[in-house]
Formats: C-alpha cells, sequence, structure tokens
C-alpha cells in the first residue's frame, strides 16, 4: 500500500469505528427511552444488568440490524466525498491513477470488516444474544404461562413416530401421546394420557395409557397392556428434539448445520433453518458488497454536500432491508432455494454497485 492507500485507509477506519459507536448507542438509546424504561422502573433492574443487557444487545444491532455494514456504507461516503470535494480524487486521477486503485484501500477495509464481522458473529455474538435472551425473558418477557402446541417426531429410536396433541415446552411434557412403529408383520401402537422428559433417570416417561401389539399372523390381533407408567421407547432428548426451537443468532454456523442434519433425520421441516444457514453469511458479506455503492456514490458528492450521504445512506439501507426482507420471506415459504432467498439482495446491491463503479466518470 502506498501512502495515500494508507491515508485513506486510516481515515476510512476512524470514520468506521465512529459511526458504529454512534449507530450502537443511538439504538440502544432508543431502545432504552422507548422500550425498556418501563420495565426497569417497575421491576427495579440493577443497573449493572442494564448495562450488560446493552452490552450484549451490540451484536443484534451490527448485523441482524445491519448496523456494521451501514458504519461501512457510511463511512465510504464521508472519507471518498469529502476527498472528491477537497479535489484529492480529482488531482490523482490526473495524475494517471484509476479510480479502482484509488478504491482499493477502502475496499479492503470494507472486506476485512465483513471478515472480522463473521468472526464475531460466531463467537462473542452467539454468547451475548444467548444472554440476552436470558435477561429479555427474565426481566422484560411476560411470562406466557401455558402455551401449548402440537408436535411430532418422525424416525426416533427403534423406528418409533411419537405426534404429541398439547405440548408444553416450559415443562417438557405433553398431552394426548400417539407412538407408532412399523414392523416387519407386526405394528405397535402406544397411547398415553401423558409424557414428560425425567431430569434425574434422563428419559421420558408415559402415564396412564395402553400398549398395544398388532400380530398380521393372527390376523391383526392385538395383544395390549396397560401403562400406568413406563419408559418411553425412544431415547432422543429435549435438547436434540427442540434443537432447531433455538434462535439461529445463538448458534453458530457449524452447530446449526448440525441441528439441521438432526432435524432432517426426524422428519422435521427443516426450510426455514437452511435460509437461516446461508443468511448467516449473507449478513456479513453486506459489509464488502455495500463500499461498491458507496463509492460511486461518493465520486457524485463533489458538488454536493456531505450530508447528502446521509440521505443516502438512509435510502440504500432501507432499499436493502426492504428487498433482503422480502428475499428470505420468499425463501420461507419455499417459493426460492434457501442460498437465493439470503443472498440474492446482496446480489442484486453488489450489480448495482459494481455497474455505477464502472459508469463512474474518471
Amino acid at each position: 500500500m502506498n501512502l495515500y492507500d494508507r491515508y485513506l485507509a486510516k481515515r476510512m477506519t476512524a470514520a468506521l469505528f465512529k459511526v458504529l459507536l454512534s449507530l450502537v448507542l443511538l439504538v440502544s438509546l432508543i431502545d432504552l427511552v422507548v422500550t425498556r424504561q418501563d420495565a426497569i422502573l417497575k421491576y427495579q433492574v440493577p443497573p449493572l444488568l442494564v448495562l450488560r443487557y446493552y452490552i450484549t444487545l451490540i451484536p443484534t444491532i451490527l448485523f441482524e440490524f445491519q448496523a456494521a455494514a451501514i458504519a461501512v456504507l457510511i463511512a465510504g461516503l464521508i472519507v471518498l466525498g469529502k476527498a472528491a470535494q477537497d479535489r484529492e480524487i480529482m488531482a490523482l486521477l490526473a495524475g494517471g491513477v484509476s479510480l479502482r486503485r484509488i478504491a482499493r484501500a477502502p475496499i479492503l477495509i470494507a472486506l476485512m470488516t465483513a471478515v472480522i464481522s463473521f468472526g464475531v458473529q460466531e463467537t462473542f455474538g452467539v454468547r451475548a444474544v444467548e444472554a440476552h435472551n436470558t435477561i429479555t425473558k427474565k426481566y422484560f418477557s411476560k411470562i406466557g404461562g401455558q402455551d401449548r402446541f402440537g408436535v411430532s417426531w418422525t424416525n426416533l429410536g427403534d423406528g418409533w413416530t411419537c405426534h404429541i396433541l398439547k405440548y408444553n415446552l416450559r415443562a417438557n411434557s405433553g398431552q394426548d401421546v400417539y407412538l407408532h412403529a412399523i414392523r416387519e408383520k407386526k405394528l405397535e401402537e402406544i397411547r398415553a394420557r401423558r409424557i414428560y422428559w425425567d431430569e434425574v433417570r434422563q428419559c421420558w416417561l408415559l402415564e396412564d395409557g395402553r400398549w398395544a401389539v398388532f400380530d398380521q399372523e393372527k390376523q391383526w390381533e392385538a395383544l395390549a397392556r396397560r401403562i400406568t407408567q413406563t419408559e418411553a421407547p425412544f431415547k432422543e432428548s429435549p435438547a436434540e428434539l427442540f434443537a432447531l426451537s433455538k434462535p439461529a443468532q445463538a448458534k453458530t454456523a457449524e452447530q446449526l448445520s448440525g441441528d439441521i442434519a438432526r432435524a432432517r433425520q426426524l422428519g422435521m421441516p427443516v426450510r426455514e433453518h437452511l435460509v437461516n444457514y446461508h443468511v448467516k453469511f449473507a449478513q456479513p458479506a453486506l459489509c464488502f458488497v455495500i463500499i461498491w455503492l458507496a463509492i460511486p456514490f461518493a465520486m457524485r458528492l463533489r458538488r454536493g454536500s456531505i450530508l447528502l450521504g446521509f440521505g443516502i445512506s438512509i435510502v440504500i439501507a432501507v432499499c436493502y432491508l426492504m428487498l433482503f426482507a422480502i428475499c428470505v420471506g420468499l425463501g420461507y415459504m419455499g417459493e426460492w432455494p434457501p442460498a437465493v432467498a439470503a443472498w440474492a439482495a446482496n446480489i442484486a446491491f453488489l450489480s448495482v454497485g459494481m455497474g455505477l463503479f464502472r459508469l463512474t466518470p474518471t
């Protein structure tokens, strides 16, 4: 890197840090005043816990709210726009330096930001999101009580399939249970009033039911026995069966991939989680994509105000977030493949950015 590269890189890094800090503080302040203030006063949440709450909110602000990418965009517009207004860019172009060569340092900074963002997301981000969710549930969420829903698990141990009409995730227990396993010449069927996970024995227990075996050789005559309490015929734990109920942001990409593979084996729908898996890579990559939009717009600020850069940043950010939400929604609905849904917005913005970059007058 030559002297001007180091000069731009230094200015870009300083601007990026300032914008990131400003965005994090702004979002945290808005959340505090608008959303959390009443609960903090009502439940007398300790100041240190409030501070920890907002520290653990940082990864959500940076990646889910795309503050990291927006900061790259704003920093690029400020630094390159100021250089264009001060005619530094014009002087370099007049000296035979190409725009691609001038833009090398900001592009490298954006690429490094994308890589660092992914690393932070996979390490501190995962732990922070989990801690943040714990604090939120304990201090800022209303306890839902007895929310119940139906669940079905296929391909369980020894060929069993389980259907539970009403399941309580908090208590790891369910009501109205039906299990069946098809053998070569037999059909085993269990109907029980209740099932629950015993933490001490590390097994599922069935209560108040009937275990029947239908034999084809005996013209499907049933051999049945009464169940008062007995172990369920499968060993998968709630952690395995409900692995995908944990937010994708609270897992590394490797953990999410493993959970998806296990869920597939159990016959669970994984389309939404496959989209989330690809989003884990697409979100940090936006930091690199967005700089290709910042450069051509910054070159056009030479006759305008730097404040115009903030307006442009807001418009670009809103357009991206809307397009990203639409594409991901199409992925969730199964209209688009998961990888396409997660990356479509990035590909579209990168194409537009590179097209504008080539058309930038030099």
